[in-house]
């Protein structure tokens, strides 16, 4: 694992793997430029820069400037801001929003190319998904993304700081020793701006690294120890990565998409709906069920983005800020949504992640969804399409607000 984290290059990357990593990066940019919208990513930013301060590394709320571990953790909360950025499934959260801040502010203080940028990302995120898949492997507890985000963070920016192998051992180890064991399924169910801790997960990596290049030691790591990377080169995890089509807990997107075909498919309009049952698996069931009063409980509720999705065909970014959360609409049918787990999809969890929904009409009459699965699988023909779409809407026109090394890419470092 360590010859792979200080030693990979970017042609050593297949063809397909780079692709895959050169979207990811145009996804992220896509969300974290929507989340600026957010009371999180400001309070973020603020805090780095005025308990981080510093001029490595920008701040892409506002293009300001902190040290890299506060560029690291401000952009963290903000692309983890709308619950809109990349997943895995068997990790259960976010590589994407620990490792791609921590690379970038890691690129900027040693000046990187895009192409090294793209590299280190490359580490992190292998690193960073089999971390979680060993950490849910060893506990019973589900700890958030910034519990296993972190060791990714490292990776990349042990790569980016052109470390020995001492060093890079010591970056894992202090980032594992010291990752934020966040207990996720409390903002699940009590939606808060803790959310899946991306933010320390990419501000613990960094900080790891800067330590570890001044000789601050570490006990070993049990990733490295247990070997639970043998395969790490030959069997590439990123290529397993969701995106999302919806700006909300993952868990609530079947029933979305559900929902959506129900309404484009029937003659189906939201003041006939008079009953609305979702069966869906056991985890779901926990997320909020409450008419949200913040972006952070609209995103993390099943209730409130399939109302929105029946009363307008639609479930985007402007239905989980102000002044969308007082749609009157979407209000009166979230009272008549109902949610039943279903055992067959709990027992599918988390390789798939299914639900039904059932619509009853007044006149009697009621429609039912067949099994769903969320949009944006890796698997899915249309992966490549939701991005793009993200890209466009979000960050078509934004370049100028990037650093320089993701503008770079921006600009034509895709190959």
């Amino acid at each position: 694992m360590i010859d792979f984290v200080l030693g990979l290059t970017w042609s050593d990357v297949p063809p397909d793997i780079r692709s895959r990593i050169a979207s990811l990066l145009r996804d992220f940019i896509a969300v974290s430029l929507a989340g600026r919208e957010t009371p999180t990513a400001e309070i973020a930013a603020h805090h780095a820069a005025t308990e981080h301060a510093g001029d490595d590394a920008t701040l892409l709320f506002d293009g300001g400037r902190a040290s890299a571990p506060g560029a690291a953790f401000a952009n963290g909360v903000l692309a983890n801001a709308l619950d809109f950025d990349d997943g895995h499934r068997l990790v259960k959260g976010h590589p994407g929003a620990n490792v791609v801040p921590a690379a970038l502010a890691v690129a900027e203080l040693t000046g990187a190319t895009p192409q090294e940028l793209l590299t280190s990302v490359a580490v992190g995120y292998e690193i960073a998904i089999r971390a979680g898949v060993d950490l849910h492997r060893r506990s019973t507890e589900y700890h958030a993304s910034g519990a296993w985000g972190a060791l990714g963070a490292a990776a990349a920016a042990a790569h980016l700081l052109e470390f020995d192998e001492r060093e890079a051992r010591d970056s894992l180890g202090l980032a594992e020793y010291h990752a934020p064991i966040a207990p996720v399924l409390r903002s699940v169910s009590d939606p808060a701006m803790t959310k899946d801790a991306c933010g320390w997960g990419a501000f613990i990596g960094v900080s790891s690294a800067l330590l570890a290049r001044n000789g601050f030691t570490a006990s070993s790591s049990e990733l490295l120890e247990r070997g639970s990377a043998i395969d790490v080169g030959e069997r590439w995890c990123v290529g397993d990565v969701y995106v999302k089509k919806f700006p909300c807990c993952r868990w609530s997107h079947p029933a979305v998409e559900a929902s959506l075909t129900l309404r484009a498919e029937t003659d189906l309009r939201p003041g006939e709906i008079v009953r609305v049952i979702v069966r869906t698996f056991a985890e779901a069931a926990v997320i909020a069920r409450r008419s949200p009063m913040t972006t952070e409980e609209a995103q993390y509720s099943l209730v409130w983005p399939v109302a929105v999705a029946l009363a307008h065909g639609d479930f985007s970014v402007e239905h989980v800020l102000e002044p969308g959360l007082a749609d009157p609409l979407a209000r009166d049918l979230l009272s008549r949504v109902e949610i039943e787990v279903d055992p067959t999809f709990s027992s599918a969890f988390p390789a798939r992640r299914l639900a039904t929904v059932t619509v009853e009409k007044s006149e009697g009459l009621s429609s039912s969804s067949s099994p769903t699965e969320p949009p944006g699988e890796s698997d899915d023909p249309h992966w490549a399409e939701i991005v793009e779409a993200k890209f466009r809407r979000f960050a078509a026109h934004a370049e100028n607000d990037l650093p320089r090394v993701a503008r770079a890419y921006c600009e034509g470092g895709r190959s």
